[in-house]
């Protein structure tokens, strides 16, 4: 009987041999792949179109100044500038009248939305195309001073509503195109 046991248990043993090195056969492990996810990238830029400093600048005159955004970057982004003027001396900036394109970008909050998400490489279509110095607003206080158009420009991807972190918004403002 104990002949028997250690013949069958022999057996046993040798068919799970058997069958795991037939399974040997059948089983496979792959080289782990690396799976690379680069980042895709933010970065505009404000284009003047070779706006140079206008010196003896006078009452009436409209002077060219185009201000485009261009995307220098990989994703898709949403775009706003602020136009700040000032005259030196703190004077009343009333009679300055910024030419600007309502048709595309949208005043919100002091800030000019550009209502179309702007695609790698591509320019927004002007924000503003000149600037007029009012001949009936400007008295004589105004001979020899400075104006200053800060023009500043942001933009954030338009994707995952990153606008409501970034700015602060709760929703884009009405007529700004959704992602």
């Amino acid at each position: 009987m104990k002949k028997r046991l250690i013949i069958t248990l022999s057996l046993v043993a040798i068919a799970i041999l058997a069958i795991g090195g037939t399974m040997a056969w059948f089983t496979s492990t792959p080289e782990a792949i690396d799976n690379t996810f680069k980042a895709g990238t933010v970065d505009i830029e404000v284009n003047e179109n070779g706006f140079e400093n206008i010196t003896n600048w006078n009452p009436g005159d409209e002077t060219n100044k185009d201000v485009t955004v261009i995307s220098k970057g990989t994703k898709k982004t949403y775009v706003r500038v602020q136009l700040t003027p000032t005259w030196s001396n703190e004077m009343s900036i009333d009679n300055i009248e910024l030419m600007i394109n309502d048709n595309d970008w949208i005043l919100h909050d002091g800030w000019y939305y550009y209502k179309y998400i702007l695609e790698e490489n591509e320019e927004t279509s002007k924000l503003l195309d000149s600037v007029k110095l009012l001949g009936e607003e400007t008295s004589n206080d105004y001979q020899g001073a400075t104006f200053t158009l800060n023009v500043k420009a942001e933009s954030v991807q338009a994707s995952n509503d990153a606008y409501k972190d970034v700015w602060g918004l709760t929703a884009l403002p009405s007529g700004v195109e959704e992602y």
